[in-house]
């Protein structure tokens, strides 16, 4: 069951007139979807209703009745826009479809070919028992916010220089650097896993079917950014859907650098571990319901907030990936008691 194509503007607009939805009211609804799917990544049609309830409660809106709004999510779904609305049943195929159902999504959270809503199916377990952050400048989340914590990652990640000529596999294996002497905003960076994904889709790997189109188009996307923002682009799609901590996004960075020929400083390391820690912290999550981890913290009524290190942290800390101390440091900042 594919998605529907998108129709003519002249069809869309006589979609409209035909359910008696005004232009007013479609270009809000238009733009309020659209700040739903960036700043929550997923959400039902039914949640969607609840938040512009809530947003409708503290700042002048256009006024909506809740059957406009199913009605047109349905012809949204015809539309080119930058956003998916999937019926209930293209994504949890047992379930019935509705129209408080319909499911809202981000282009970024849908993949091509294999594990197509795994990302989404994430985001949507991860974040069912938090509230919806609904800020009074909600619509202005059609443009995706930069904070200062992730222009400064991007920035010290800009000006590390690669300076190793072979690295060291995981298996011991040494290969040789083909980036050695550039720095990080000089060149592009293809991953393992990108380059296995780039072999199966080019029909390289057997077993899988081949879908060369689909190889260019991700190519072209992985040539088009730096290695830098590859790596700060990649921590945010990781806290978004929030399958791992940001200690293991400090590991893959580290097994990433290491390709890249880039030898770190003790100093480099430990900045390069705080700004990742602070731009994770203070990035509104698609997991936390557009809720900053920070902000979810200080949200809880339960009181002060602790925090135990598990094996994999502590493991990271004997090692000296981490600085317990620093780490200590950075947790209380963030209103939460670390405990042994």
């Amino acid at each position: 069951m594919g998605y529907p194509k998108a129709l003519s503007e002249k069809s869309i607009r006589r979609m409209y007139e035909t359910l008696g939805i005004s232009e007013e009211k479609a270009a809000f609804m238009r733009k309020f979807i659209h700040a739903c799917a960036n700043l929550y990544g997923t959400l039902t049609a039914g949640e969607a209703w609840d938040v512009y309830r809530e947003l409708s409660a503290k700042t002048a809106t256009v006024l909506l009745r809740r059957r406009e709004l199913y009605a047109a999510l349905g012809v949204l779904r015809r539309e080119q826009v930058p956003f998916y609305v999937f019926e209930v049943d293209e994504v949890y195929s047992d379930e019935k479809r509705a129209d408080n159902m319909r499911i809202i999504a981000s282009r970024e959270l849908v993949v091509p070919g294999y594990g197509k809503f795994m990302d989404l199916y994430c985001v949507d377990k991860m974040a069912c028992d938090k509230p919806f952050f609904v800020p009074k400048d909600l619509l202005d989340y059609t443009e995706r916010r930069v904070s200062e914590f992730e222009r400064r990652l991007l920035k010290d990640l800009s000006g590390l220089k690669s300076t190793m000529t072979e690295y060291e596999t995981p298996l011991g294996q040494k290969m040789r650097c083909k980036y050695v002497g550039k720095r990080l905003d000089e060149f592009s960076f293809i991953s393992g896993y990108d380059d296995f994904e780039l072999s199966r889709l080019r029909g390289e790997i057997p077993g899988y079917k081949p879908n060369p189109e689909k190889a260019r188009e991700l190519e072209a996307r992985l040539q088009s950014v730096t290695a830098a923002r590859y790596l700060v682009d990649r921590l945010r799609r990781e806290s978004n859907v929030g399958r791992i901590t940001p200690a293991s996004s400090i590991r893959n960075i580290l097994d990433d650098l290491n390709v890249m020929g880039v030898d770190l400083t003790e100093k480099q390391f430990d900045r390069l571990a705080e700004d990742v820690n602070d731009m994770h912290n203070n990035q509104n999550l698609w997991c936390n319901h557009g809720w900053t981890p920070i902000e979810l913290v200080r949200l809880s009524p339960r009181g002060p907030v602790a925090m135990s290190f598990g094996p994999g942290l502590r493991e990271l800390f004997e090692d000296g990936t981490l600085d317990r101390d620093n780490m200590v440091r950075r947790l209380n900042e963030a209103g939460i008691m670390a405990e042994d």
